[in-house]
């Protein structure tokens, strides 16, 4: 189990350098919307829209106390089965008896934060001023009041990185580099920049010559697209679909296949039409939002007729 927790400053960057750790080591991505649509999966709802609010109100106190241990209890059972990258939720708290887990802390000088929170939301500077000072007394009251630790004590953290001073995918980078150190270093191999991820870094071990997929249907394709020597890469990019009024990515989509010659993506599913909505619904967003990427959703009928087609060497 591989875990990489990032807290960071409001307006420091942290929520984008959480992502690109997460597509860079293709470790699951855990911040605060993939937990409450995950929860909600489960009929679990949250009590207020911000959970620090909820902390302070006699009212939804009960309800908002509830909701966390339930959130904690998420997040434990995600680590079980994935690698992970937790954006803030206390994830430092959480895993600190965790030794190989590394924790990160985001930071920026006041005054470039609100530069940057300004021009990321087209707020003039009075207001973005008032909303870093209150995004950052809300978070620090919310680890005092559940954890009963200093929020801003630097010396909680395996690593320190100020966005003022580098570049948000640098620092992505640097985590990554930190955590071949402090982490899993075997799941790390060097390239030509120390950085390269091993093609099956986010697979439970396998043999060398074994491609770890999520559905057989998917080794099935692969096989086919071996036989007519079509080059292919599994889930190699990410591309981002939503986003959240504070710039937090709410949904993503990592297509299965790339198929590099014909520069086109494609996605898989098995399900029946009527369960695949989301799916399909994905790629009209994605065609929307990247118009220029070629992406194709190959449905349950239309694989069954294509393996029928073109049957993999040995299955006619």
């Amino acid at each position: 189990m591989g875990v990489i927790t990032i807290s960071r400053e409001f307006g420091s960057g942290g929520e984008t350098i959480a992502r690109l750790v997460a597509e860079k080591t293709r470790f699951l991505l855990v911040n605060k919307e993939s937990i409450t649509q995950g929860l909600a999966e489960h009929g679990i709802e949250k009590p207020a829209p911000r959970l620090e609010t909820a902390l302070s109100d006699e009212s939804m106190a009960d309800d908002a106390h509830h909701y966390i241990e339930a959130m904690h209890d998420y997040i434990y059972d995600l680590a079980i089965r994935n690698n992970l990258v937790i954006l803030g939720r206390g994830g430092s708290v959480l895993f600190r008896d965790y030794p190989p887990a590394l924790h990160v802390k985001i930071i920026a000088q006041f005054t470039h934060r609100v530069k940057r929170v300004a021009k990321l939301y087209d707020l003039n500077t009075q207001t973005a001023v008032k909303l870093v000072k209150e995004q950052d007394r809300d978070t620090s009251r919310y680890y005092r009041q559940l954890f009963d630790i200093n929020w801003a004590n630097l010396r909680a953290y395996d690593l320190v990185l100020n966005t003022e001073k580098m570049g948000l995918e640098d620092a992505a980078d640097m985590i990554i580099a930190a955590y071949r150190v402090h982490g899993e270093p075997r799941e790390l191999k060097g390239g030509s920049n120390g950085l390269e991820i091993e093609e099956r870094f986010y697979s439970s071990p396998v043999s060398e010559d074994t491609e770890k997929f999520m559905h057989p249907s998917e080794e099935e394709f692969t096989k086919m697209l071996d036989f007519y020597r079509i080059r292919w890469e599994y889930e190699p990019k990410t591309f981002m679909l939503e986003w959240d009024s504070e710039g937090n990515v709410v949904e993503a989509f990592s297509p299965d296949f790339y198929l590099t010659d014909q520069d086109l993506y494609v996605e898989l599913t098995t399900q029946k039409p009527k369960q695949a909505w989301r799916k399909s619904r994905k790629i009209r967003r994605m065609k929307e939002l990247y118009p220029d990427v070629n992406v194709r959703l190959i449905d349950k009928k239309g694989f069954e007729s294509l393996l029928r087609k073109h049957p993999p060497e040995g299955e006619e």
